[in-house]
């Protein structure tokens, strides 16, 4: 009451009361899990999907030895699951190698456990496995498969033909039991060969890429090991001899390139075609069966679900159907959210109507984009990420940055040209510095933040 009475008098005589003190910055703890995503946009809700990712039932998942005496590792599976619980995917899709996966049923496909709930299409079969978590977040699992071939996800049934099928008819194959038709590890493919193939969508960036030596060499065209310098601090910080290490979790600092070859094949094929995109985690929990330093494997399922996600948006309720119509509508993009959590990205065309991301669309319509914010939630210090959004263009042959802000501001361009319109978001980490240990330069690198797929403009 005095406090109040000396407040007025101060304001009465015209004297300014004391400003109060500033609330100082509290550096959030490093998480394990995200923030929840709880978004719709325009009637769509916002998922994050993995959707590639392998469970005991890939002959070589589980350090090898996915079904030791013939018997499936359940300690492997609840591995599995309870890493979706803790990065809080909303839905799986997982895509078993033909061996052993082709030797069972799809509904053993659906890794069904304890109280989850089978999801049944209309004709009352089981399709998909609805988990609950202890949290109470819920995880839908819906299995495919992943051969050489093609790696078709949300099947309802196994391909007729089997998985070795390429082209236009392998391509059929999945659609006829309700498959959505992808392909895996993109940046090997022939693109001549992609095109007759007609696919519902393509891995625009690839996990491996990054980190197997084979493939950074031939097909990225990087030095097979050039990662190892960067990213052993990460994972092998006591070896190094660093006392006080930077977070296993942030690794991707030292080794996250985008897949050129992948880029230009999705603005190749989209040239002529819709194409949907996601990014392939590919986890097998197979690769070091060693702990980093805070005590979890190198290569734990948690952790590289944590690295990145699909976001895809689809209309709810959220029913394998649903999931399948946002990849089939191109309605995906990446989240390389271990940097930071983005918030309110959107990415559309505005004409007459409204396009989502994925459409095609005619001549004339502008092209919006809102860039994403870090959200505050996220782990970070008191200190700003810088980030930068390009808009860019592509007739398949020139590649042209049309828009670039560096500030939340939107991205508003005239889509007159054909082609293919995508987005990079790209970050300069500075918000990470209290996760680095004695290693706080690596917040002073711009790495991709997010990637997204195209709207398509046809003449």
């Amino acid at each position: 009451m005095r406090r109040l009475l000396l407040l007025s008098l101060l304001v009465g005589c015209g004297v300014e009361p004391p400003a109060p003190e500033p609330t100082p910055f509290v550096v959030l703890p490093w998480s394990k899990t995200p923030p929840v995503l709880d978004r719709e946009v325009r009637g769509l809700r916002e998922l994050r999907v993995i959707a590639h990712l392998h469970s005991h039932w890939s002959h070589d998942a589980c350090d090898g030895d996915p079904q030791p005496d013939g018997v499936p590792d359940e300690e492997c599976l609840q591995d599995l699951r309870d890493a979706l619980c803790t990065d809080r995917i909303d839905v799986a899709m997982t895509t078993d190698h033909p061996t052993h996966a082709d030797e069972t049923d799809l509904q053993t496909l659906l890794l069904l456990r304890g109280d989850d709930e089978e999801v049944l299409n209309a004709g009352g079969v089981a399709v998909g496995n609805r988990m609950t978590c202890e949290s109470g977040h819920q995880v839908l699992f819906l299995p495919g498969i992943e051969s050489s071939e093609m790696m078709p996800l949300g099947i309802e049934g196994h391909v007729p033909g089997g998985y070795g099928q390429a082209g236009a008819d392998g391509v059929d194959a999945v659609h006829d039991v309700e498959g959505v038709a992808w392909i895996a590890h993109t940046e090997t493919r022939d693109l001549a060969d992609l095109a007759t193939r007609r696919l519902d969508g393509i891995e625009l960036y690839q996990l491996h890429a990054n980190i197997a030596p084979d493939l950074r060499e031939e097909f990225l065209g990087l030095d097979p090991f050039g990662f190892a310098a960067d990213a052993g601090p990460f994972m092998f910080a006591e070896a190094r001899g660093i006392e006080d290490p930077p977070n296993p979790d942030l690794a991707p600092l030292g080794f996250l390139l985008p897949n050129e070859p992948s880029i230009i094949a999705l603005e190749t094929l989209g040239q002529t075609q819709q194409i949907g995109v996601t990014g392939g985690t590919d986890a097998h929990q197979n690769v070091f069966a060693v702990d980093a330093g805070d005590g979890e494997r190198i290569d734990s399922y948690r952790r590289m679900m944590r690295w990145f996600d699909n976001r895809v948006r689809v209309e709810t309720p959220v029913t394998p159907q649903s999931v399948r119509d946002g990849l089939l509508a191109a309605r995906s993009w990446i989240a390389f959210s271990v940097f930071g959590e983005p918030a309110g990205f959107d990415f559309f065309a505005e004409g007459d109507d409204l396009f989502e991301a994925g459409s095609e669309i005619a001549p004339g319509a502008d092209i919006v984009v809102h860039p994403p914010t870090l959200d505050p939630r996220s782990p970070q210090a008191n200190a700003t990420p810088d980030v930068r959004t390009l808009l860019i263009h592509s007739d398949g042959t020139t590649r042209t940055t049309l828009a670039e802000v560096t500030d939340d501001s939107a991205i508003r361009v005239r889509a007159d040209l054909p082609g293919v319109y995508r987005v990079e978001v790209w970050i300069t980490p500075h918000h990470l510095t209290p996760y680095l240990g004695e290693l706080p330069e690596y917040s002073e690198r711009e790495v991709l933040w997010m990637q997204t797929g195209g709207i398509f403009v046809r003449p």
